[in-house]
């Protein structure tokens, strides 16, 4: 690679992709050869106590050396050298994979509609089952007073019946009154008439007795 080429790489920040981080800061590179491979060698100062956004003198710490293939830069902008270390999908599968965010991202939406859909529903359950318990309370109250009532009617009845058996005793007293009455009636019919024979009788015999003319009967 010429030199031109790998100034390219100097004065940027490293990105590792698979880590979705920062590395640091390259100051340098140097290139090393393998057989028929090469390396780059890349300075850098590693950072430290970033803040999101902003970037300060203090947030550079000590150096390190990373070594990389060619085969693993993604991508160099202006200001940053992108690395995959060989873990990078092809551009292919990594359009499959936004997709796949996207329908992800839906999917959450939709589960989130569905789970603020289902909170809703066990609000309305809690609040049925409620109407529930109440509805129950005025049923239980309901077959008291219908047992309340039952036996109330149970005692009318009974009360009717015994009122009938009274009114039965009094028909059956006032015919036995009317009985004992013409009794009474027939036999002071006798006993007036009996004791007026039986006076007639006494005053007769005591004429009779004085030689007096007896009385017509």
């Amino acid at each position: 690679m010429e030199s031109n080429q790998t100034n390219q790489l100097v004065n940027k920040f490293l990105i590792s992709l698979p880590e979705g981080k920062i590395l640091g800061y390259v100051t340098d590179i140097n290139v090393e050869v393998s057989g028929d491979q090469y390396y780059f060698i890349l300075r850098i100062k590693t950072l430290e106590n970033i803040s999101r956004g902003e970037f300060h003198p203090g947030m550079f710490s000590s150096e390190k050396k990373i070594k990389i293939k060619p085969s693993d830069i993604v991508n160099v902008g202006p200001d940053v050298i992108i690395i995959g270390g060989g873990k990078v999908p092809p551009l292919r599968e990594i359009e499959r994979l936004g997709q796949i965010v996207e329908d992800y991202n839906a999917l959450v939406k939709e589960l989130e509609k569905r789970e603020n859909e289902i909170k809703k529903l066990k609000e309305e359950k809690e609040k049925l089952e409620r109407e529930l318990e109440e509805l129950k309370k005025k049923i239980r109250r309901l077959e008291v007073i219908e047992d309340d009532f039952d036996h109330l009617k149970e005692q009318l009845i009974k009360q009717e019946g015994q009122l009938e058996m009274a009114r039965e005793y009094i028909k059956l007293l006032e015919g036995v009154r009317h009985d004992i009455d013409n009794i009474k009636a027939n036999i002071e019919t006798l006993l007036s008439g009996y004791i007026e024979d039986v006076v007639r009788k006494i005053v007769n015999d005591e004429l009779n007795a004085r030689g007096l003319k007896k009385s017509p009967i």
